[in-house]
């Protein structure tokens, strides 16, 4: 089942820190929102509607066949996100909106109307001494005398399809298009006086989104979910309104048809995803960088990686934060080539699928395949 969910009021999306008023006094925003956010609203919406007896629900008890769609507070059942998207409504047609790939650069100070791609250059190999985790990995490279730095922003559905076809982006869309931060002032309640805390001033970044900017997800595992309703969303379980509403994707032909000849191809994170190994793919040799997953053997040519994010939560049965952990962020670029298989299973693994380690219910680790 797929929906786009629209915020009704200003939403709170922060990094995986935890934040108490009084003892921080800044909670900074995050955006992209981690997708366990979502995935926790609506698994709180099926329970409400299946079984709305949170407390009892919170003691493990609970009926098998909600249990085994929703879990337990330790254990998760068959609900899963598939999909986790940006969007925006455009003439009634919901539109995903990507992040900026990591190797979309531009020319340090300039604006973001003339970008590059960076591509593998092979000539450089054992020219260039750096410090790479083995030494089969190839630079990535531009050709230019300038210094160069990473664009931030986001890519519409239609500059993301030029993308994945191994093209230059021709537009790369502002934040300032899909939302305004919006800073507000609270103060920590003292819960045994049943007045304000003292010393316990404290500030708070939300998002106001524009008009028909919201988040196009998919559902799975789950029965019977109604196809349009409310959910409590972010950190201040503010109002966001969904409905059951397909949405328009890349064209996945044109991409088979870029990379079909060479085998050359790359997966971009739409989601963070965690590995074991940190930012590499588990089932890849760091000695080598290759590796089979799913029938196919692949070799890592490249990576270009952005700032790790920090994924946390908390535990409703502990009532104690959960640990951090670092995950690769969503933007991220891998560059493979194809050893053995073929291009269907290529895109059976990675178009539109979680490799993540963990979390990949929760939607964490979905990618999508481009050519270069």
């Amino acid at each position: 089942m797929k929906i786009f969910i629209e915020p009704n009021d200003v939403l709170m999306f922060r990094d995986g820190k935890p934040f108490s008023g009084g003892d921080d006094h800044y909670a900074q925003g995050a955006f992209p929102p981690s997708p366990s956010t979502f995935y926790g609203a609506l698994r709180s919406k099926i329970l409400s509607e299946k079984y709305p007896q949170y407390e009892s629900f919170k003691d493990g008890n609970v009926p098998e066949g909600v249990k085994k769609e929703i879990g337990t507070p330790s254990e998760h059942g068959s609900f899963t996100l598939n999909n986790f998207l940006i969007a925006r409504r455009i003439d009634g047609a919901i539109h995903p909106i990507f992040p900026v790939p990591e190797d979309v650069v531009k020319i340090k100070g300039n604006d973001e109307k003339n970008v590059f791609l960076l591509k593998p250059e092979e000539s450089l190999n054992n020219k260039i001494i750096c410090n790479f985790p083995f030494a089969s990995l190839t630079p990535l490279w531009l050709k230019t005398e300038s210094p160069i730095e990473e664009v931030n922003g986001f890519l519409s559905l239609q500059a993301m399809s030029t993308y994945l076809c191994g093209n230059v982006p021709d537009e790369i869309l502002k934040s300032e298009v899909l939302y305004q931060k919006d800073e507000r002032v609270g103060i920590k309640k003292d819960r045994t006086r049943k007045a304000a805390a003292t010393g316990a001033l404290y500030s708070v970044e939300y998002f106001r989104f524009a008009k028909d900017i919201g988040f196009a997800v998919e559902l799975g595992g789950v029965e019977k979910f109604l196809p349009e309703g409310l959910l409590r969303l972010g950190g201040d379980h503010r109002s966001a309104f969904y409905q059951e509403s397909s949405f328009i994707l890349p064209d996945k032909e044109k991409v088979k048809n870029k990379i079909k000849d060479t085998g050359q191809f790359k997966i971009v994170f739409l989601t963070p995803a965690i590995f074991k190994k940190g930012w590499m793919p588990d089932w890849i040799d760091a000695g080598s960088g290759i590796g089979t997953v799913n029938n196919i053997t692949l070799k890592l040519i490249s990576a270009a990686l952005g700032k790790p994010v920090h994924i946390g939560g908390f535990d409703i049965v502990k009532k104690t934060p959960k640990d951090m952990k670092k995950a690769v962020s969503a933007g991220s670029v891998f560059y493979f080539q194809l050893k053995n298989g073929g291009i269907d299973e290529v895109f059976d693994t990675f178009w539109l699928k979680s490799i993540s380690t963990e979390k990949q219910n929760e939607g964490f680790g979905i990618t999508i395949i481009g050519g270069y």
